[in-house]
């Protein structure tokens, strides 16, 4: 059994940092979602343009097939995803895999204060999304709930990184 876990959240939730950084001390694969954007996305967001559900679903099915494929060769037990998975039915894209592939995928929803998504976008350098886009993101966002989704973890991104990585580790190794 392969666990895909996807760090899901919005712009600057720390999806790629977080799941570099855990997946390097676990020595697992790590995919970045956003290199699975076709060029077309990139310019629309680089212009501050929001993608559209016609732009997403090539990209969503690129992410999918890439952790499906790398499973069937990857010896270690887990394969992180950095992917936004802004909305519940990207997540049930996602999650639902065919029965011959002995995998599951869980999301690793990074919430965080739209103040502390704002000041990490300002802070960081060389990435495509802009804080204008922020916006849009929060406002496409249907937050998981565990309640009524399966295979979901919150983690709260106002701690330190270190903790972060402390409380992701923890939890799913109770997987």
């Amino acid at each position: 059994m392969v666990l895909i876990l996807i760090l899901m959240g919005v712009s600057a939730s720390g999806k790629s940092h977080i799941g570099n950084l855990i997946s390097q001390g676990l020595d697992a694969p790590f995919i970045e979602g956003d290199d699975l954007h076709p060029p077309s996305n990139i310019q629309k967001m680089k212009s501050g343009i929001p993608l559209d559900e016609e732009d997403r679903v090539p990209w969503l099915n690129a992410v999918k097939n890439e952790f499906i494929n790398i499973s069937k060769t990857s010896s270690k037990p887990y394969i992180f995803v950095a992917c936004s998975a802004l909305k519940y039915n990207y997540r049930e894209f996602l999650r639902n895999v065919p029965d011959n592939n002995d995998i599951k995928v869980w999301f690793l929803y990074l919430k965080g204060s739209k103040e502390l998504l704002q000041q990490r976008i300002i802070e960081r350098k060389d990435h495509f999304m802009k804080l204008n886009m922020l916006e849009s993101q929060l406002n496409t966002l249907e937050e998981p709930n565990p309640d009524s989704e399966e295979r979901i973890i919150i983690i709260d991104i106002s701690k330190e990184v270190d903790k972060i990585k402390e409380e992701i580790l923890e939890k799913i190794s109770m997987i």
